[in-house]
This record gives C-alpha cells, sequence and structure tokens, in this order.
C-alpha cells in the first residue's frame, strides 16, 4: 500500500514553487484551519495522564481546557470561503489511505518552554504529511499570518516563507502540544518528576480532520472528519 503512495504522489511531479503558490481568492476573510491525523483512543488516556501530572505542577494542560489531542498534517491560513475545497481535499486524501500504526515517543520541553508529546515518525505518516501539503497547500492565503514560536526556528521560518506552515517536509516533526509557552521552573519540575520517565505508547492513525484553531495552532471542535479504511 505504501508502495502504492509513493508512486502515485511522484507521478504528480509538483516542484516547489507550485506547491507553494496559493489560489487567489476574492475573499478577504481568513481563517487559519487545521488539517490533522486523528488518533485513536489510546492517546487520548495517554494525555489524561499526563494532564493529571500537569495538574500536580500546577499546570492546566490544553487536554484540561477542553482542547483536541491532535497531530497536524498542513497548518495555514485559508480564505474562508476555500473552506468546501479544503474539505473536499481532506476526504480524497482519506478515501485514499488506510488506517496505520504510530508510537507516542517520549516528552519533549521546547526552546520556548512549550510542551510537546512526540510522536515517532514513519515513512508513512510522512508520506501522508507531505501529500496532504501537496494538495492542499495551493488553497491558502498568499501572505499567512506567522506565528510567534517560528522565529525560535530559522530553518522553520524559510520553509513558512516558502509553503505558508513550518512543519513541512524536511521540517515536518509529528507532535501531539500538551501545553503552550508556560513557566519555566514548573516545566523543570515536570520533566524531572514524570515528563523524563515516560513509556512509549503505540495508537492507530484513524483518518483525517479538519479544524478552526487559535493562535496557539489548537481546537476545541472538529469541522469535519475522515476516516481511513481500515
Amino acid at each position: 500500500m505504501l508502495k502504492k503512495h509513493l508512486l502515485a504522489l511522484a507521478c504528480i511531479c509538483i516542484s516547489p514553487a507550485t506547491v507553494a503558490t496559493p489560489i487567489t481568492s476574492l475573499s478577504s476573510n481568513t481563517a487559519s484551519y487545521n488539517l490533522f491525523l486523528i488518533p485513536s483512543h489510546a492517546v487520548d488516556k495517554t494525555v489524561l495522564t499526563i494532564s493529571n501530572q500537569l495538574q500536580q505542577q500546577q499546570l492546566s494542560s490544553l487536554y484540561s481546557q477542553g482542547f483536541l489531542p491532535h497531530i497536524t498534517l498542513y497548518l495555514t491560513e485559508y480564505p474562508t470561503n476555500n473552506l468546501k475545497l479544503l474539505k473536499q481535499k481532506a476526504q480524497q486524501l482519506a478515501n485514499q489511505w488506510h488506517q496505520f500504526d504510530l508510537t507516542l515517543d517520549h516528552i519533549q520541553r521546547t526552546k520556548g518552554n512549550w510542551l510537546m508529546l512526540d510522536v515517532d515518525n514513519t515513512p508513512e505518516l510522512q508520506q501522508l504529511a507531505d501529500t496532504a501539503t501537496i494538495m492542499v497547500a495551493p488553497l491558502r492565503t498568499i501572505n499567512p499570518t506567522i506565528p510567534t514560536w517560528v522565529n525560535h526556528y530559522p530553518e522553520k521560518l524559510a520553509a513558512f516563507r516558502r509553503y505558508g506552515s513550518p512543519n513541512v517536509f524536511m521540517n515536518f516533526e509529528p507532535h501531539i502540544t500538551l501545553l503552550p509557552q508556560t513557566d519555566s521552573q514548573k516545566l523543570t519540575t515536570f520533566m524531572a518528576n514524570y515528563g523524563a520517565h515516560f513509556k512509549s505508547v503505540n495508537f492507530k492513525a484513524l483518518g483525517i480532520g479538519i479544524a478552526a484553531v487559535n493562535s496557539n495552532g489548537q481546537a476545541k471542535a472538529e469541522i469535519a472528519s475522515y476516516l481511513f479504511t481500515q
């Protein structure tokens, strides 16, 4: 199955310049939409456990605030009247894929004091993210807003300027965000007590979702979801 997708992508023959060129829209209204991977219940259970551990350090996780655990495939700003096309592309992609296995690898504290639950990248996950970027990037706005955190990572800033999103192609780093920028000392204590002792968890990729997100790329409700074939 993976070979089939690799061949299909190779046949698309889209250059980086083409991927980076958005379709113009008559609408001036924009919104940030996250095209993300829907994980199985094992992820919710794991994130709940971590959320409770964070609470012991007086840290309120995104999960405890009602935000969805998800793995971003491609996140950027779009003209709002391109949402219908985005849904069509997401459904098309989901129809071409199947459920596959993934692993929650470790908990990472970033340079900017965010907290991430990293996902072990696999050839199939990378291929899915690459294909998603190629399919939907042309729908984005011409000049999306650069997230503040991206300025900490020059290579991601370059990717954002070219593709409208920082975590694409070679910069793709699959993860679930546990906390946005937060108290450094509390994070140090959490990592010593819990984060450094995290044991990997296996789960399945079930499908693709779309959600409108806040300035931190987080969402509380799906706009649409499309499941893979089993």
